[in-house]
């Protein structure tokens, strides 16, 4: 296995025009529910929307609607995967909340539970499209999350990793990947929630997954700095994604090493 899909996040609709501007090329496209983009870019491929966690737990300390609501919404956007509303384990998140990661961890179990009930009884259209999350900080703590989830038969077919978008943790987050790619059988893939491009250029963990996304292409942007339009900033911060990530994926392919890729 290994990366077979890249989903660009889109906030606002800036971001929007700027991959809209690629037409007729296709891209995958993650949306937060928290910011609910609105329309969806024309050249969509796949989209997968992300619950919003960080951003409602980091402003409200909890999901503010129903999980109904949360469905329909997913419904209406004709989402290919949508991930479970689970309880990220950033540390600025739980300082926020006074929670710890077990509880986090067994609310977000608590809600995959309540959300497959849901789709069970009155969603059946959106059950292969439901993404478990494993959450948690340190590998211990994922694997024991991952065993949980087995023995309750929670495992679905695109599991997502939570709480993996930090910097200067290179090695952790890699180890991390790795260890729970070989704890699961290969016909579930794994998706890295907002992962670095400097774990991507790893090959074993290229290799352990199945999607990744991220919103790193927006960030820099700078109306201050540049004076020009904030969609062709974002437009030429863009191509130069799809450059780096075609380069690697050809390194990848490649057996090529990470000084190579480099």
């Amino acid at each position: 296995m290994m990366v077979e899909l890249f989903f660009f996040g889109v906030g606002e609709g800036s971001s929007r025009k700027a991959i809209e501007s690629f037409a007729p090329r296709k891209f995958n496209i993650m949306i937060n529910y928290a910011s609910a983009v609105k329309p969806i870019p024309k050249n969509v491929n796949k989209l997968f929307v992300d619950s919003g966690g960080f951003s409602f737990f980091f402003k409200l300390r909890e999901y503010p609607d129903s999980h109904e609501k949360y469905l329909e919404f997913v419904l209406r956007k004709n989402a290919d995967f949508f991930a479970n509303r689970d309880y990220p384990c950033e540390p600025e998140v739980l300082r926020q909340t006074g929670r710890t990661v077990r509880e986090n961890q067994l609310k977000t179990i608590e809600n995959q539970i309540a959300i497959q009930d849901l789709i069970d009884d009155q969603y059946p259209e959106l059950k292969d499209r439901f993404v478990a999350v494993l959450q948690g900080r340190t590998l211990k703590e994922y694997l024991q999350m991952l065993d949980e989830m087995k023995n309750q038969g929670l495992l679905t077919r695109l599991i997502g990793i939570g709480s993996v978008c930090r910097r200067g943790q290179e090695r952790q987050i890699r180890r991390i990947i790795t260890t729970l790619r070989a704890e699961l059988p290969r016909k579930y893939g794994l998706h890295a929630f907002g992962v670095k491009f400097s774990v991507l250029k790893y090959k074993d963990v290229w290799d352990a997954l199945y999607s990744a996304d991220s919103l790193a292409y927006r960030y820099g942007i700078d109306r201050v700095k540049d004076p020009r339009p904030i969609p062709e900033q974002i437009r030429e911060s863009l191509a130069k994604w799809i450059n780096r990530l075609d380069a690697l994926a050809t390194a990848h392919s490649n057996q090529m090493t990470l000084m190579e890729v480099v």
